[in-house]
């Protein structure tokens, strides 16, 4: 009722006319892979929906144009991750913490083995002292998203340019500041301008089992952010073994048998500390008691695994797209879950 109606009825009203442009958009792409008209495209976009649970954006990454309805159904698809989201995410409290940097990095800064402290109630001296010995800062805006306002700062050596440096950071919008990953150096050969990370997918069952869905390991291209929506590139990895079972691609489908900066091969790279990975991603899903479906950012340095962030809807998009040109759907994998 009230303002809570008002705002719920916006946004279904906003992303309904997203809908109707991502139908649009995609069909539109179908159209120029398949050969049909623009309105075939989205009555198939339609008709794929209602035994798929399907997003125009699946039909096209997916490539569902080329494939039966049978197998089409073997893919995990949007409305199969929503309700996978209701199942398992449920406690808004909890949700809101792990959207949170601030107050994830209050439950969980054990965890990330490095400096870290919001840019609010906190005196130059203080300052001095957290930062002492560090010669970078990342600042990251607490709702952030996507690497979106990620910057990287070097602290100088003297007094009056490191309170020039918290002067302007304290003027920033709400932000976690932190101390930049060195990360392993094996890892850092494929980029070294971003930290490299293994984005991790765990669901933690009725039974308090721990499943790991999949992994990727997310490359950064050049620029300072590793994801994928950043111009970034990755790769699956095999979660029993940490090592890269396929070759790297991007969101759109490029792939990458080489990173394209370094020019390192990518298949059958092993990630250094594996089993660490899998402890911490553990150790972390096990404090969330009402949100059990997580993605965790997770850095690899040469002292071990350490937690970066946790996405409470993670993209699934990683799950499937290496294997989309075998018609290889793993919704298989989530349907004991369901």
């Amino acid at each position: 009722t009230g303002k809570k109606l008002e705002v719920s009825l916006a946004n279904i009203d906003k992303d309904s006319k997203y809908d109707k442009r991502s139908l649009k958009k995609h069909g539109a792409l179908v159209a120029s892979e398949s050969g049909w008209s623009q309105r075939k495209a989205m009555e198939k976009i339609l008709e794929s929906n209602l035994y798929t649970e399907c997003s125009p954006r699946d039909y096209w990454q997916f490539h569902f144009w080329d494939k039966t309805i049978e197998e089409q159904k073997k893919f995990y698809t949007k409305g199969t991750v929503e309700r996978l989201i209701m199942k398992y995410n449920t406690d808004l409290k909890q949700i809101g913490t792990v959207r949170s940097k601030e107050k994830f990095a209050k439950q969980f800064g054990d965890l990330f083995f490095r400096v870290s402290f919001v840019n609010r109630n906190i005196s130059f001296e203080e300052f001095l002292e957290k930062t002492e010995g560090l010669k970078n800062l990342i600042c990251k805006p607490v709702f952030g998203t996507h690497g979106q306002g990620v910057e990287k700062f070097d602290i100088p050596e003297s007094t009056e340019e490191k309170k020039a440096l918290y002067d302007m950071l304290m003027e920033k919008p709400k932000s976690q500041i932190e101390e930049v990953i060195v990360q392993h150096p094996d890892i850092a050969a494929f980029c070294s301008a971003s930290v490299n990370t293994v984005r991790l997918m765990t669901i933690l069952d009725e039974a308090d089992e721990i499943h790991y869905m999949y992994a990727v390991l997310r490359m950064g291209t050049g620029g300072l952010i590793d994801g994928a929506d950043g111009g970034g590139i990755f790769a699956p990895i095999d979660v029993e073994t940490g090592r890269i079972c396929r070759d790297g691609m991007s969101l759109a489908g490029e792939k990458y048998i080489q990173h394209p900066v370094s020019g390192k091969p990518i298949k059958d790279f092993q990630v250094p500390g594996w089993n660490e990975v899998l402890k911490l991603a553990e150790t972390a899903a096990r404090r969330l008691t009402g949100v059990r479906m997580i993605g965790w950012d997770i850095a690899v340095t040469a002292g071990g695994a350490c937690l970066i962030e946790a996405n409470s809807e993670s993209n699934y998009q990683f799950a499937q797209l290496p294997y989309v040109e075998e018609g290889l759907g793993v919704r298989y994998k989530f349907e004991p879950l369901l």
